[in-house]
Formats: C-alpha cells, structure tokens, sequence
C-alpha cells in the first residue's frame, strides 16, 4: 500500500485554507460562531496558517449539547476555527482515501447519500429473497484511536500532518481504558482512548476509513456481493438464510477486533419481500418504496412546532419553506404522493 508524504505544505497553505474556510462558511448550521468568524475570516485564516506552520495550533475545547432527533445524542461542536482546520484536512485526505473505499459505502462521500444509498439497497432487494440487517451499537463512541491511527498511518507518511490528526483525534474522547501491552509483563499496560465526536467533519471521515477494511472483508473476504453500508447501518443480502446468518456470524467476529459490537436488538433476518429499513425508507422487493413511519412522525412534530412558532412570531415562514421543501425532496424518492397531499394539505 502506497503511503503519501509530502502532504503537510498543502493542508497549511494559505490557499487551502481560505478555501476551508469558504467551504466551512457555507454550512447550514454555521450558528452565531460562525457568523462571528465570518466577520474577521480573512485575519483568521493567517493565524490559523501562521500557528500550523510553527506548531502552535491546538483544538480548542468543544461545546456539548443533547439533540432529541432522529433519537437521543449528545453532539460535540468544535470552536470555528477549528472546523476550518477540519476542513482543510480532509480537503487534502480525502483524495487519498476515497478511491480505496468500496463502491457500497454511501456516507458523507462526494456522489453517494442517503438515496443513492436506498436505490442500491433497492437494486439488491429485488435480486435477493433475504437481507440482514445490522447496527453498530454506539459506533462514534467505540472508535478505538490507537486502531484508528494506525490505519491512517497506512495511507498518511508525512508526520506533520499524522500529528494534527492525533491532535484533533485526541481532542475528545468518550472514555479511556487500560490494556496490557503484547508480550509485555505485568505491569506493562498502556492507556486506550475510544470515541470521535459527533459534529466533526473529520469525524465523518475519520468513520468511513476505520469501517473501510471490514468493507473489504465482507466483498472480498467473504465475497459478498449484496452488501451496503451507510455510517453504522449494514444490510447483507442472499438467497440462503443459513449462509446469511453464517456471514452474520463472521462479521460479528471481525468487528469485535475492531472494538466494535453488533446491536442485538437491531440485528434482524427478514424476507426482502417484507420489507427492509435503510436510510430512511422501507424497501421491498416489488420495487415499492415507502417513507419511513418514524420519519413521517418526525416531520409531523416539527411542522406542528413550526406552526407555532410562526403564530408566536418566533419563526418566519421562509424557515418554514425550507423545511418542508426538504422534507418533500426526500418524500420524493418513495411513492408518497398521497401521503404527502394528506400531511401538507392537512
């Protein structure tokens, strides 16, 4: 496997950095520290260029919230600057890492998401009587950073740039653990960190290559040729319920050393032609596509909210607009219709 070096003077340059910064501007949920930092941008950008390059950068510390939606999480938001940072990494990584990837891993990547993710998932429904259904219990949280690194390290040569990733990987951590040392003796035991924070582009990233070599594992060790993945969420295809849970087995085993476990109760074996939720949707092998009952719910609880806030002056209606055209883009992809006549109409 070839390791690139050479790297460091392109994630700091100045260029990829307004570049970062452009593009992390441009988010969505950029909040109040991101129209702060708008303001002084350009003087940002030079700091963040000058303390790179001399080694005085450091993460900032991460600012802790609990969302409700789609279910419980406690999401980590790193200072601005620093997401520019983040941005800057992957901008010079992620070419590196991307072709590696296989063509069934559907998260955060150029040309993939949630809908081309269910229309592969379709495609294989219709070919395939069975599918079983996985998740990774806790997956941001059991990410191990020392299995972390060392794939990264596969890939990455040049020390500058393996140092900030430890420096934004090391930033947080859900928990430390204690390990005995291979080959060591008693008292030889060194300090584990697990977990990567919710929020983080990096983060994102950072997923996709930890689970990029059990990818690897399930199409070409097992040769599995049903198989998509999308963060956590895995659906194995096959004609053979007995081979399909044999695989099942396989994988099990594989992602323990991983430090990662299977949910048990999100561990299903079904008939394709009953249906099978994956990214939002439920999929049969008819070809029939529905939205995803929870989803609906959801959507229902925000347009409710949404209404109220209007009525209380606390929200415009543009919000509004925006939030319904992109629930509507999303019902699109499903025959929703009728459904989506009797929720806006209503």
């Amino acid at each position: 496997m070839k390791r690139h070096k050479h790297l460091w003077n392109q994630v700091a340059s100045l260029n990829n950095l307004v570049a970062a910064a452009q593009a992390a501007m441009s988010g969505k949920r950029t909040g109040a520290s991101g129209a702060a930092f708008s303001n002084v941008w350009e003087t940002e950008v030079v700091k963040l260029e000058r303390e790179l390059r001399t080694g005085e950068y450091r993460p900032g510390e991460y600012h802790y919230f609990e969302i409700l939606e789609p279910k419980r999480r406690m999401i980590a938001a790193a200072p601005f600057r620093d997401r520019v940072v983040h941005h800057a990494l992957v901008r010079v990584l992620e070419p590196l890492f991307d072709p590696r990837f296989i063509e069934d891993s559907y998260a955060c990547r150029t040309g993939k998401g949630t809908h081309a993710g269910m229309r592969r998932a379709l495609f294989f429904s219709k070919r395939y009587a069975w599918v079983l259904k996985c998740d990774i219990r806790k997956y941001f949280p059991s990410i191990r950073h020392d299995l972390l690194l060392s794939k990264l390290e596969r890939v990455v040569g040049d020390k500058q740039v393996l140092n900030l990733i430890a420096l934004i990987v090391g930033s947080h951590s859900e928990t430390v653990t204690q390990e005995w040392r291979k080959n060591g003796n008693l008292f030889d035991v060194k300090a584990v960190r697990w977990g990567l924070p919710i929020g983080n582009l990096t983060s994102q990233f950072f997923a996709n290559i930890y689970m990029d070599a059990f990818d690897h594992y399930v199409k070409q060790g097992i040769r599995v040729k049903g198989y998509v993945r999308y963060v956590d969420d895995f659906l194995l295809f096959g004609e053979d319920r007995a081979e399909l849970r044999r695989i099942g087995e396989r994988c099990h085993k594989y992602l323990e050393g991983e430090g990662l476990v299977i949910h048990p109760d999100k561990y299903r074996m079904c008939r394709t032609a009953d249906g099978v939720d994956f990214c939002g949707f439920v999929l049969r092998a008819d070809g029939r596509v529905k939205v995803r009952s929870a989803g609906v719910r959801r959507f229902q609880r925000r347009l409710k909210q949404m209404r109220y806030e209007v009525s209380h002056g606390d929200l415009g209606w543009k919000e509004v607009g925006v939030s319904v055209r992109s629930w509507i883009a999303h019902a699109e992809h499903a025959q929703s219709w009728r459904l989506r006549s009797r929720i806006l109409g209503g």
